[in-house]
């Protein structure tokens, strides 16, 4: 009886890894991270892609309607996910695992809508983290020590990106910086800085301020540092002794590679010391 109990267990097939899709780059970089040597999660949205205005291809329908568990920040910036029927599970993590902002207005106001952008902070990332490693503990228990182990060294690559973030800011706090954002995408990383911001070009939903608004800004004074995106740029009057420094929301420049977290975060510091007297 023994022996035949013994066949049986050994004749059970192992769980399958799940199929795990994400949406956003640095959404799918986090997942991948925590998945090392145990599978990689399907990419849903390329780096040059809009979140709001995205359509899936028809190869990416099927990726999606194959997965198993798919990973979005929610807060409306994937609209296209809920398009799509599928025996899929979808976490939204910041609903589930966050306290987001309010967007805000050109003139700096909440709006009624949540800010989505929370992954621009490293530090909003680690409950994140620890909801997707969860999630696949439940969907795969075999491996579950490889996800635990993954999780504890991407949480001390986050822990060392907001001190790092931090320190800069206390660096701009000294020289007496403050911000000019060509787009409302980094509210969460001005929270990490400890940073106020003087101005915006663009709100949330890429919506460019009027011209009152840009006068307003040409008229500051004391130390501005401009932060611009990829495809929102300031003036070229404007501001004209304000250094610019770029930072990409969705890291296109490391979209696909090993360690995107640590890259992604420390590229956006680097900008960031641009905006300082001595880098």
């Amino acid at each position: 009886m023994r022996l035949l109990l013994a066949l049986l267990c050994f004749a059970q097939p192992a769980l399958a890894t799940p199929k795990v899709a994400a949406t956003i780059p640095p959404l799918t970089g986090l997942v991948a991270e925590i998945m090392g040597g145990i599978a990689t999660p399907t990419a849903l949205m390329p780096a040059n892609a809009e979140p709001h205005t995205f359509s899936l291809h028809p190869s990416q329908i099927s990726a999606l309607r194959n997965a198993d568990v798919v990973f979005a920040v929610g807060l409306d910036l994937e609209p296209w996910l809920e398009r799509v029927d599928g025996g899929f599970t979808i976490i939204k993590l910041a609903e589930t695992a966050s306290e987001p902002l309010h967007a805000r207005n050109s003139n700096l106001t909440p709006r009624h809508e949540y800010d989505p952008h929370l992954w621009i902070d490293p530090g909003m990332m680690i409950p994140w983290e620890r909801a997707i490693t969860q999630t696949l503990i439940e969907q795969d228990p075999d491996n579950s020590a490889a996800y635990r182990a993954n999780e504890i060294a991407l949480t001390k690559t986050l822990e060392a990106a907001k001190k790092q973030l931090a320190g800069i800011g206390d660096r701009m706090n000294s020289e007496g910086i403050r911000l000019v954002a060509t787009h409302d995408a980094y509210q969460y990383l001005e929270h990490r800085l400890g940073v106020p911001l003087a101005g915006m070009l663009a709100d949330y939903t890429e919506v460019r301020v009027g011209a009152r608004s840009l006068s307003k800004i040409n008229r500051l004074t004391g130390r501005i540092c401009i932060i611009e995106s990829l495809d929102l740029r300031a003036p070229q009057d404007m501001l004209p002794n304000a250094p610019r420094v770029t930072i990409d929301p969705m890291g296109s420049t490391y979209t696909g590679a090993p360690g995107f977290p640590q890259r992604f975060y420390q590229g956006m510091a680097t900008a960031l010391l641009g905006c300082l007297s001595t880098p």
